[in-house]
């Protein structure tokens, strides 16, 4: 499954829970959750270049850095962008 921008609510939440799921093995951390800030609970730019990774693998869509380390996961899963050519994850 493919997340686009014109993507249901529903296709965003799985994304999101995705995201939740993957960050709570990878940080060895069962209580993140979708509210939680990537830096708050102990990412770091390895841990996002993996996650996009992980997402452009999965899903097609990358999260924006700047967005992902200040805000919420809700929040810049939300605003994920298309994986591409123009897209500046770290892969």
């Amino acid at each position: 499954m493919r997340v686009s921008t014109t993507s249901s609510q529903a296709d965003v939440e799985q994304v999101e829970q995705s995201v939740v799921q993957w960050l709570r093995a990878e940080l060895d951390d069962s209580e993140i959750s979708r509210s939680d800030n990537f830096l708050d609970v102990g990412g770091h730019s390895l841990v996002f270049s993996r996650l996009n990774k992980f997402l452009a693998d999965s899903f097609g869509v990358v999260l924006d850095q700047k967005l992902t380390y200040s805000d919420s996961f809700s929040v810049a899963v939300a605003a994920a962008k298309p994986f591409g050519n123009d897209s500046q994850a770290a892969r």
